[in-house]
This record gives C-alpha cells, sequence and structure tokens, in this order.
C-alpha cells in the first residue's frame, strides 16, 4: 500500500511541476511578449521573406487599397546584438530597419527610410499574445507634425510560419495609412 501512496504523490508532484518547468515552451505566438522575448523572435526571422504588401488610406477599405509585392531580408549582425532588415535591396527605394535591445527589456527600431529621415519606435508590451509592437519615440531629419513616416506598428510570427504585420504612414501630424504585409520564407 505505502507504493501505492508513494506513486500518487509523486503522480500529483509532477502533474503540479511540469507545466512550471516548461513554461517557456509555451509557442510565442500563444504567449505575451516582453521586449527580451520580441528580440529573440526578430533573430528566428534570419533570411529572406517575399510576400505581399497592402497600402489602405485612412477612410478606405482593403479592397480600395494599394497591393504590391515586396522582400524583406533579416540579418542578425554585430554578435547578436541588432537585427537588420532591408526591404527593396538595390533598388533605389532601398530601406533598413535596426532593431536592438537598449538595457533590460528596452527593444528600441529605428527606420532609415528611403525619403530621408530616421524615426525611432520603442517595444510597447501588449496583452495580444504573440504581437511585437512598437510606438513612435523620436525621430530624425523630419518634422513630425509635417513629414511622412513610420510611426508605429505591429508584427507577428505566426504558427503556420508566415509573418504579418500592420504598420502606421503619418504624413502632417496624424496617421495617413497602413501597410499590412503578410510574408513568406524563401530561404
Amino acid at each position: 500500500m505505502s507504493n501505492l501512496r508513494s506513486f500518487s504523490v509523486l503522480l500529483i508532484a509532477l502533474t503540479l511541476v511540469v507545466p512550471i518547468a516548461f513554461a517557456d515552451d509555451v509557442p510565442d505566438e500563444n504567449r505575451v511578449l516582453d521586449a527580451e522575448a520580441a528580440y529573440d523572435i526578430l533573430k528566428q526571422l534570419e533570411g529572406t521573406w517575399e510576400g505581399e504588401a497592402l497600402v489602405v488610406p485612412v477612410g478606405a477599405s482593403k479592397e480600395e487599397g494599394v497591393k504590391s509585392t515586396t522582400t524583406v531580408k533579416y540579418e542578425t549582425i554585430a554578435n547578436d546584438t541588432s537585427v537588420m532588415a532591408t526591404f527593396a535591396e538595390g533598388k533605389p527605394m532601398e530601406m533598413v530597419s535596426l532593431y536592438h535591445l537598449d538595457g533590460q527589456n528596452q527593444l528600441v527600431h529605428t527606420h532609415y527610410c528611403a525619403v530621408g529621415n530616421q524615426p525611432t519606435m520603442r517595444f510597447k508590451k501588449t496583452d495580444e499574445p504573440g504581437v511585437i509592437k512598437f510606438d513612435f519615440a523620436s525621430g530624425t531629419n523630419m518634422d513630425v507634425t509635417k513629414d511622412g513616416h513610420v510611426h508605429g506598428g505591429t508584427m507577428k510570427l505566426n504558427a503556420d510560419g508566415t509573418l504579418e504585420s500592420a504598420t502606421e504612414l503619418w504624413n502632417n501630424g496624424k496617421l495617413s495609412s497602413m501597410r499590412y504585409t503578410k510574408l513568406t520564407r524563401k530561404e
């Protein structure tokens, strides 16, 4: 009888301990992210991604948006301390975004835009599982009340391997359009 009792106690203990031991194994798309977890996901994007972009002006429906194909190349650089995303590589409208941690639990995104400005955004924790969100913090070579710029947005690496983003495009001090992308890893 004592063996059965010992086994029961062990089974109950394992039932309580195993979920805690594997809590970090929760897929990213089901977990609310902090800045460090978001950065880890960005590092996983290494490679070339292709897909479709849709730009929708404020007040228009998605059906009225302008579609285009897009390619983004992600690279982890500088001894794993930054992730570089290159948009339209080798083309006249080539742009780069750099992501890096800034101290404990701070993630910074600076976008080097083809129009010549450099908005900087900071990670903002959201209650949406798997979502990486950035909000505008500052910018150089721009007047935020007048000039067009990327102002913030979200991205999510889905369980099916697609990467989706929604980017706020601002002009004259307010949201002018949204850019939605859905990408699949090419290589």
